[in-house]
């Protein structure tokens, strides 16, 4: 689920740049949530979900949105932040590591939809899992992994470079986000469906020859699920 926050003061902008939001989600085949706050101090007391995207508006009473950004460098709640602003002249002064844009009032549907397919894009080439193995602790990129086959209290990880043992069982990786799209096939199996060629009632080809089986009780979750990822791969690329 994408969860997008909105940061402005003022009322009427919030509402503004919500409607708009709501708007340019419906390109995309995922549920999602919108999180409001009215100051830099709710956002930095905030404790719910992980939040892909922050709108935020530069001046505010009390904590403005340039302290929210230097606060926020380290925290791994909030993905990137869209300087919503009036104030053209401060541009240059909200750039940051998590600085994706820099818009200003009124905005439009086609920029918040631009900002939104930019922060998906880059969340989904960076996220990473962090394994341990006999070497110690490897982090790993998430796209990076074909599929994970379970072996005993171990898990052979099949990247599309190299084949890593980790110590952990197939439900340590169920526990990440279910946008990460690795998928259980089989009591023994989690694959990343992005690989997947084809979907039988046995076995899932892959992209790189590979195949794997597919349980009986797990068939029509992830057929169902593979045609839901190239539904929605092909209305953002068409989009």
């Amino acid at each position: 689920m994408i969860t997008i926050g909105i940061c402005d003061d003022n009322e009427f902008w919030r509402k503004e740049i919500r409607r708009k939001t709501i708007d340019a989600m419906d390109i995309f085949e995922q549920t999602y949530s919108i999180v409001e706050f009215s100051s830099g101090e709710e956002v930095l007391e905030y404790t719910g979900e992980p939040i892909l995207l922050l709108f935020l508006d530069i001046e505010m009473d009390g904590v403005d949105g340039l302290e929210v950004m230097r606060k926020l460098e380290d925290d791994d709640r909030f993905w990137r932040i869209v300087f919503v602003s009036c104030h053209d002249e401060l541009r240059w002064n909200a750039l940051d590591i998590k600085t994706l844009a820099y818009i200003s009032k009124p905005t439009e549907i086609p920029i918040i939809e631009k900002c939104i397919k930019a922060a998906v894009r880059e969340y989904e080439k960076n996220r990473t899992v962090l394994v341990n193995t006999n070497a110690g602790d490897c982090v790993l990129k998430v796209n990076d992994i074909v599929y994970i086959r379970a072996t005993s209290n171990y898990s052979e990880i099949h990247t599309k470079n190299a084949t890593i043992i980790a110590y952990h069982n197939l439900k340590y990786y169920e526990k990440l986000p279910k946008d990460c799209l690795l998928f259980r096939t089989h009591r023994s199996y989690l694959v990343n469906i992005q690989y997947i060629k084809d979907v039988s009632y046995e076995r899932l080809q892959l992209i790189d020859g590979a195949s794997v089986p597919v349980g009986r009780a797990y068939y029509e979750s992830i057929r169902n699920s593979f045609f839901s990822y190239i539904k929605s791969m092909t209305i953002r690329r068409l989009g």
